[in-house]
C-alpha cells in the first residue's frame, strides 16, 4: 500500500505525523518511510542520518544504489532526503523515483510518502502524477484559520488530480477553530504538545516518548491499521500470491 501525507501549507507537522505513524506501523507490517522533500527534508536529522551521503537525492542523481539509501531505525526502513545545501546542486532524474517505488513494493507492505508542501517541479507527487504512485492520501492540517483554509484547498487540489483522500488529521489541536461543519472526514485530532520537540533533540520518534501527542497518535495508528490498512494488505497479498501461482502454472506448461 502506498500512503502519502500532504498539505499545500508548510509547518502543519506533517513530517512528525508521517514519521511516527510509519514507525508505529512498522511493528505490524513491513514499512518504509520516504522523505520526499528533496530540498527541505528533516527526517535525516531526527534519525541521525544528516551526515550520511546516501539519501533520496543521491539516488535520483545516480550517485547511490537503492541498497545504500535505505537506512533503518528498529523495524522501520527509511530513505531520508539530503539535509545539506548540496541538495540544491543535484541533477535528479525523477523517472528513477517511479522505478524505485515499483521495486520497493516487492519488499514492503506499506510505503509512506512524506511530501513537501508545494506544487513545484521538486514535488515528487506532481513530477510523477501520471504514474499514480500514491493510492491513498492523508491530509495533515493544523488548528488555525489559515490552516483550515489551506486544508480545504489541498482537498480540492487532490480531488482535481484524481488522488483519493483517506482522511484529514487536524494537528496541534487546541480548540481554536470550529471546523466540524467545514471539513469532511476528519479522522483524528492530535493535541498541541510541547514534548513533540523532544524527538528532534533525542533522535527518536515521539511515540517512544510519554506524551499526549504520542498517545493519541498510537490510537490513530491502531485505527488506520484495522480500518484502512489490513483490508488493503490482505487484498495485495492475495493478488501477489495469485500472480505467483499463475507464474508457476505457466512454467509447468
Amino acid at each position: 500500500m502506498r500512503l502519502g501525507f500532504y498539505n499545500l501549507q508548510g509547518g502543519t507537522g506533517k513530517t512528525t505525523v508521517a514519521i511516527n505513524l510509519a514507525y508505529y506501523l512498522s511493528e505490524k507490517a513491513k514499512t518504509i518511510y520516504i522523505d520526499c522533500d528533496l530540498y527541505a527534508g528533516t527526517s535525516g536529522i531526527l534519525f541521525g542520518y544528516e551526515n550520511d551521503p546516501h539519501n533520496l537525492n543521491s539516488y535520483l542523481s545516480g550517485n547511490s544504489s537503492l541498497d545504500e539509501v535505505i537506512h533503518t531505525y528498529n523495524n522501520l526502513a527509511i530513505i531520508p532526503s539530503d539535509v545539506s545545501p548540496d541538495a540544491f546542486n543535484a541533477d535528479m532524474d525523477f523517472e528513477r523515483f517511479a522505478e524505485m517505488v515499483d521495486i520497493l513494493e516487492e519488499t514492503y507492505d506499506i510505503i509512506i510518502f512524506d511530501l513537501p508542501p508545494n506544487i513545484t517541479e521538486g514535488n515528487l507527487l506532481f513530477s510523477s502524477i501520471d504514474k499514480k504512485l500514491i493510492n491513498k492520501m492523508i491530509i495533515v492540517g493544523e488548528d488555525s484559520i489559515p490552516g483550515i483554509v489551506n486544508t480545504l484547498k489541498t482537498q480540492e487540489l487532490l480531488t482535481a488530480i484524481g488522488i483519493g483522500v483517506t482522511g484529514t488529521i487536524i494537528n496541534k489541536y487546541r480548540g481554536i477553530v470550529d471546523f466540524e461543519d467545514i471539513l469532511d472526514n476528519v479522522i483524528a485530532l492530535l493535541p498541541y504538545d510541547k514534548k513533540v520537540e523532544e524527538q528532534w533533540a533525542l533522535n527518536k520518534p515521539v511515540v517512544e516518548i510519554k506524551s499526549k501527542f504520542g498517545r493519541e497518535l498510537i490510537y490513530l495508528a491502531e485505527d488506520l491499521a484495522h480500518v484502512y490498512i489490513e483490508k488493503d494488505l490482505a487484498a495485495m497479498r492475495a493478488l501477489k500470491l495469485a500472480k505467483e501461482l499463475m507464474g508457476l502454472a505457466e512454467d509447468e506448461e
